[in-house]
């Protein structure tokens, strides 16, 4: 009897000491650094940062601490399997994110990255390196595509009115646009109306962001012009109108060699180096007729009718974009 006690208490004790084994190795820790890349990559001391815990149930705040002098903090006792993890922190108003990371396989440390920037409400170093337009003529209605690669070159997050609940950038559409369309990551956390068209709500870091949105614009005759004011100064701007027997003007843009894209010819007008202020002015001509709507009437759907741009129409977008991106890389390189 008291053999077999003895034996059932080895047992016992070899499971405990396995199950510590088990428990050490799952455990481990998240070493976090936050630098401030406006003053050349320096520690921020006291920055308030998150931890957050990323799996395939979304995402979940976990703990909450502030860095050391050097920029540094630490989170212990974390599930080395369960969960991959990422960092957020707030400096001057704005959040910031790490990517997202996971432990690797057998290590039981995590070294992840913030960077910050400090804040601004000047635009001054905004511009639109490139803007892209495709216009199709469908049954009485002008359908437009709109690709705007903005540029912040500064070291400060433009941050606008952000701060206040207001808007950071603005983007103007013409008198009659309709059924705006935008992508589906910007419909539900960042889009706002706005005076003569919409707005971004979110601040804008140093680097380079795309745009993508779409819409429609009705017309009742053969002739018709189609203006919008352009807000920020644009470094080149593509013009590009599917060639089906119209014809297409506009003041100080350069009428190119068609462009031939996916079987599809299109007019090609270009402008380089537009000032902010200026207006972007399309007139059209030998517009068909079939479909149309009577002369002075419009559609009803509002332009805040904002549905969800499809994967199709972004992917347009891209291939019509293409041989611009590649040829200004070439430039560049």
């Amino acid at each position: 009897m008291r053999y077999r006690l003895i034996s059932v208490l080895g047992i016992l004790a070899l499971l405990i000491s396995a199950q510590a084994v088990v428990s050490s190795q799952t455990t481990g820790t998240v070493e976090g650094q936050v630098l401030n890349m406006t003053l050349g990559g320096q520690p921020v001391a006291q920055a308030p940062v998150i931890l957050w815990t990323v799996d395939a149930e979304g995402e979940e705040s976990l703990l909450r601490a502030a860095t050391d002098d050097e920029g540094l903090v630490r989170f212990d006792d974390l599930d080395t399997v369960a969960h991959s993890y990422r960092l957020q922190v707030q400096h001057q108003g704005v959040s910031y994110w790490s990517e997202v990371a996971a432990f690797p396989e057998g290590d039981v440390l995590l070294s992840m990255f913030v960077a910050v920037y400090d804040s601004t409400e000047s635009d001054e170093d905004l511009w639109i390196e490139r803007a892209h337009v495709i216009l199709e003529v469908r049954s009485g209605t002008l359908s437009l595509q709109e690709m705007q690669i903005f540029v912040n070159a500064g070291a400060k997050t433009y941050s606008g009115s952000y701060a206040t609940g207001g808007h950071t950038l603005r983007f103007s559409l013409p008198d009659g646009a309709a059924e705006l369309q935008l992508p589906e990551d910007l419909m539900a956390c960042c889009i706002a109306q706005a005076e003569g068209g919409f707005a971004y709500t979110m601040p804008v870091l140093p680097g380079q962001k795309e745009f993508f949105f779409s819409y429609q614009v009705p017309y009742g005759s053969a002739s018709y012009t189609i203006s919008k004011r352009v807000l920020y100064p644009v470094r080149s701007l593509d013009v590009l109108v599917a060639d089906t027997g119209v014809e297409v003007t506009g003041p100080g843009l350069t009428v190119g060699a068609p462009l031939t894209i996916r079987d599809q010819t299109y007019l090609h007008l270009t402008a380089q180096d537009v000032a902010a202020g200026a207006d972007l002015t399309l007139q059209l001509g030998r517009l068909p007729l079939e479909g149309r709507l009577p002369s002075g009437q419009t559609p009803g759907s509002p332009i805040l009718v904002r549905a969800v741009i499809g994967a199709g129409t972004l992917a347009t977008l891209l291939v019509l974009a293409y041989p611009f991106f590649k040829q200004r890389r070439g430039v560049e390189t």
